[in-house]
């Protein structure tokens, strides 16, 4: 606007109180708003986002993996007292027998085995 349109517009303005009131506070708020700073998430914010989105299951699984570090030893003391008690409690001094893979016990025959049937069972009881 020139000086002369400013100048008449100033001059009708002063005839509508209400609309000169809001001019005023649209101006306080203009005159606010360009003090302050931008907001800003600073140099590469998008980058470092899809960064960490990216590489989050590699962060779980490294969270994972040093929360159970620290059970390891204890879990490998468990394992090795279990298998020194299993082998003073055995009779046989054999590796198949310290492992428990001893196959002295012989399966059923198959004729001896019994056929479950559900329905003949279920009718039985009733």
């Amino acid at each position: 606007m020139t000086n002369e349109e400013k100048e008449r517009f100033l001059k009708e303005l002063h005839s509508y109180p209400d609309l000169a009131k809001r001019m005023t506070q649209h101006g306080k708020v203009r005159d606010i708003i360009h003090l302050k700073k931008p907001a800003s998430f600073g140099p590469y914010f998008v980058s470092k986002l899809m960064y960490k989105i990216e590489n989050t299951g590699i962060v779980i699984d490294r969270q994972i993996f040093s929360f159970f570090k620290k059970f390891q030893l204890a879990a490998l003391g468990v394992i090795v007292g279990l298998l020194i008690l299993n082998v003073m409690l055995t009779e046989q001094a054999s590796l198949t027998a310290i492992f428990g893979l001893d196959s002295t016990v012989t399966p059923a025959p198959v004729e001896a085995v019994v056929p479950f049937d559900f329905f003949e069972t279920l009718n039985e009881n009733l």
